[in-house]
Formats: structure tokens, sequence, C-alpha cells
């Protein structure tokens, strides 16, 4: 999906709004940073600690300044985003709602009940969150691209690229991807295991017939359905493997658990659940840590927070799982712009004892 050029240099320009916070400004902040905690001695405690940090940070005017434009362009970026496409608004709808003649389906639910942590929030700022407008899906991924500062590569799928660098070879029969959206992050786990058959699912109908849609113009075969994750209705031990990408911090933590818990239900014994996510607070330095807490309040993200304080292997384990964290490389973690330097994704790995 293209925008006019207009409107695309519209976006563009809140684009570069973007690159120059993170390559300019942040870069200056963790300078003044720097010289503080050198000339001040603050305890690895103190430096850990939110309101101890909120004194000295959020009294800054660089700081100030910094959080200020990237509100403002996250803001922006969307109502470039939908500006631009309204127009096209009656032909966009009219085709997503085609039948498509297609390997792969689309399954929906009109009785699907939204939970109220999904209803009453609008994730990443994104007007209408992902079930309220029926262009979510095309405005996520022009959105979505932008906001990233197209590191995602040019087909946005390098974190599915990453996962499947770090999960078991083996043969796997179905394939559960939960909380997929657009699901093009995932067609790199598809191309990786071409003989298994692929299902999706998400809570969002725009969503999951933008995802259809695309699927099929890419030639990827998927079954999509709109399903919570917290409770599906396919059998038990369905799946040998079931994943997720940077769904989980979406959540409030009972929700956490539910998906897992789900999980290692509709997994076969041996099956494998994997959960990517951005590197945990306590894995990174305490600036870093802080900017990463600061989308709790301010970029529509209000579970950030006590998902990355939860102690998510311990849910596998009550689960049933056998789970161990695994790095897995970000092609664009350490890229110019990117306040938390160089990182690596963080993978939850979860193995359903039983056959190998």
């Amino acid at each position: 999906m293209r925008l006019t050029r207009s409107h695309q240099a519209r976006l563009d320009m809140v684009e570069g709004l973007k690159v120059f916070i993170g390559s300019n400004m942040m870069p200056e902040v963790r300078r003044e940073f720097d010289a503080w905690r050198d000339r001040t001695k603050p305890s690895e405690t103190e430096l850990r600690d939110r309101k101890f940090m909120a004194n000295h940070l959020e009294r800054d005017p660089l700081y100030q300044a910094s959080r200020g434009l990237q509100r403002l362009s996250q803001e922006a970026m969307w109502r470039e985003v939908i500006a631009g496409l309204e127009s096209r608004r009656p032909e966009i709808e009219a085709t997503l709602e085609l039948p498509i003649d297609a390997p792969g389906s689309l399954s929906l639910n009109p009785d699907l009940e939204m939970p109220h942590y999904y209803d009453s929030n609008e994730f990443h700022l994104q007007p209408g969150n992902f079930h309220r407008d029926d262009l979510a899906g095309v405005i996520y991924e022009l959105g979505v691209a932008t906001y990233t500062m197209h590191r995602y590569g040019s087909a946005g799928d390098e974190m599915g690229r990453a996962l499947v660098s770090v999960l078991p070879k083996k043969d796997y029969r179905r394939i559960l991807y939960i909380g997929c959206g657009p699901a093009y992050k995932a067609y790199p786990v598809a191309d990786a295991f071409p003989d298994a058959e692929f299902h999706a699912i998400d809570l969002g109908a725009p969503m999951l017939k933008f995802a259809r849609h695309r699927a099929a113009e890419h030639n990827r075969p998927i079954h999509f359905k709109q399903m919570n994750g917290e409770a599906t209705d396919y059998p038990d031990g369905y799946f040998d493997l079931v994943f997720c990408k940077l769904l989980l911090h979406e959540v409030p933590t009972k929700a956490v658990v539910n998906c897992v818990n789900e999980a290692h239900r509709i997994l076969a014994p041996g099956g494998v659940f994997a959960n990517l996510e951005l590197p945990s607070y306590d894995s990174l330095d305490p600036l870093s840590a802080y900017l990463m807490d600061w989308d709790t309040l301010h970029n529509g993200e209000p579970y950030w927070r006590a998902y990355h304080e939860m102690d998510l292997l311990g849910a596998y384990r009550d689960a049933g799982f056998e789970a161990e964290l695994i790095e897995a490389h970000s092609e664009w973690g350490g890229a110019k712009g990117n306040y938390m330097g160089r990182f690596a994704y963080h993978v939850s790995m979860g193995q359903k004892p039983g056959a190998d």
C-alpha cells in the first residue's frame, strides 16, 4: 500500500523527526546523563529506582524536549498515515471485503468479546486501536514502518528472521502465530517450515482481513481466525509450535499467564512455545531501561512495565514447560538512532515435556 507523493513526503518528514530525536538528541541526553552520573556517583540501586531517576531527568530541559517531540512525532505519524488513506477509504474497504481464491482461509467471529484491556486502549497511540477502524491493518503497516524508521527491513520481517534463527529445527506439522496483526513479520517462519500447516489468530477483525489479503498476495497459505490467545477453540495437543512476537507486553500479567497456559494446552508433547520480545529492563543500562519505561505512561503501552518486571519463565514452568531465555540477533540493534545501544531480542522458549 502506497500513499500519494505529497502525503508520503509529509510522513517522511515525521520519520525524519524521529531519526533526529534518536540520532541527535538522545546521544546528547546520554552524554549529559553520563557526566552527571560520573560527577554525583549514585549507586546502582539508586539508578534502578524510577523515582530517583525521574527526580533528575524530568527536570532536564533536553530530556523534556526529547520526550515531548517523541510524543508529538508519534501522534503526527498516525495523523499523516490516516490522512493519506482517507481519500481511498471506500476503495480499500471494498477490496478488503472481496472473497479470496487462494490457499489459506479467514474465519471471523463477530460475537467474540473484546477483553477490556484491549477494547479500552489505543496501543502505540494508534487511533481506533486495532479493531475499531476498518483500515486498522493498512494503517498499522504504514505507521510501524515509520515508527521503527524502516529498521525491520524492506519486507518488515526482521523479527521473523531473528526468531527462525533460534527456533529448534524440527518437523512442525502445525504452527500457530498468536496476536498476528497483519502477519507479515512471521513470513520467515512460514518460509522456514514450508510443509507445516500455518495458522494465525488475532482479536481484531480489520487486522485479520488485511492479513489474509496480504498473505494471499505474497503466496503465503495462512489460515487466519479471530480468537483470543487466552482461550482458543483448538483441541488439546493440536500444534507443534506456538509463537508470538511483541505481544505479551501488550496485555496484563493475568492475560500473559492465561496465554502461556493456553499455549501449553494446545501444544503436542515435545511442542515449542516461543515468545520474542525486546530486552528486559535489567539487561539494559539504567538510562536505557528508564527510557524504555517511558512508553508505559506515554506511548499507549500500559502493561509494558508489568511485563518487564514479571517472572515470565516462572509462568512457563508453572504451566508445565521446560523453559529458558535465549538471545536472538537483532539486525537493527545498535543502529543509528537507537537509544538502547546494541541489543539482542529476548526469546522465552518453552518445551512441553514428552515426545522428542
